[in-house]
């Protein structure tokens, strides 16, 4: 269920802050701003200074210190023992962790839990307990948590009609037709491509930037193609198929803005032929 309480949060199902939560947020550090750098600055030997290399995003890391009450006639210390059932580390993967924080509407970002620690003193007995639990997020992007989804269109290339038919039929030749994936955040979206067949040689691209890829394959009706951008990876019908990558393919992506994308290809078949792009807003 979506948050509506402003400043709440959620993961695995816990929910903190907002009316009613017996678990009320204190305060949240590493959310807001950038994550920690990773640089590939190096040494000048002998000499002062560095050669500056490279910037990268490193991971990010959230602590949000909470404090637990009773709730009707369960008790804080009940309370607590809920949540640490909830907040655990996972040996592999990501947990979505979700947040409202105006002016924004429900945004999340992928972790996992790295630490979770209290202090028994007199609060706790008396039914406040304070805790810390600290969320790594290998990707420090987060993201608004409604999905944005385009269609890439094939277009028939124009020709000549006649006044008669024949029982053969060909596939068609095609034609770039451009669709806006629009970014309304700040940092670099990485969408998921969904190609269906039928289409031979299709390129996928984005004018904005330049960039495209080629791909050598004939892709049946049957068979469906998969380019995720983010990790780089190609599928054909759930196996790998980066091989199928030729010329000067470059990998694109979606920058804050908007970008113009497109698909051409031959023998593709209007109305059969389907290509559809799955973003999310995304923040750093």
């Amino acid at each position: 269920m979506p948050l509506t309480n402003p400043y709440s949060f959620s993961f695995s199902g816990i929910t903190f802050g907002g009316t009613g939560s017996p678990y009320q947020i204190q305060s949240v550090e590493g959310l807001e701003g950038l994550p920690a750098i990773r640089n590939q600055d190096d040494n000048r030997g002998y000499q002062d200074g560095m050669f500056s290399g490279r910037d990268f995003y490193g991971g990010r890391v959230i602590s949000i210190i909470f404090n637990t009450f009773g709730s009707g006639a369960t008790s804080a210390q009940t309370n607590f023992n809920t949540i640490q059932a909830k907040l655990l580390p996972q040996q592999s993967g990501t947990t979505p962790l979700y947040f409202l924080l105006p002016p924004f509407t429900e945004q999340f970002i992928n972790a996992r839990v790295r630490a979770l620690r209290t202090i028994i003193d007199p609060d706790y007995t008396y039914g406040k307990i304070t805790a810390q639990v600290d969320f790594f997020c290998p990707n420090p992007l987060y993201f608004n948590s409604t999905l944005q989804t385009a269609s890439l269109s094939v277009s028939a290339a124009p020709g000549r009609t006649y006044n008669r038919t024949y029982n053969l039929v060909y596939g068609y030749g095609s034609l770039a037709t451009t669709t806006s994936i629009t970014n309304s955040g700040w940092a670099t979206a990485y969408p998921t491509i969904t190609l269906t067949g039928p289409i031979f040689n299709p390129i996928l691209g984005n004018v904005t930037t330049n960039q495209y890829l080629y791909f050598s394959a004939t892709i049946a009706n049957t068979d469906t193609l998969i380019v995720d951008l983010q990790n780089k990876l190609v599928t054909l019908n759930g196996a790998s198929a980066r091989n199928l990558l030729i010329g000067n393919s470059e990998w694109f992506d979606a920058p804050p803005g908007t970008s113009q994308y497109y698909l051409t290809g031959s023998l593709s078949v209007p109305g059969t032929t389907t290509c559809t792009v799955n973003w999310y807003d995304t923040y750093v």
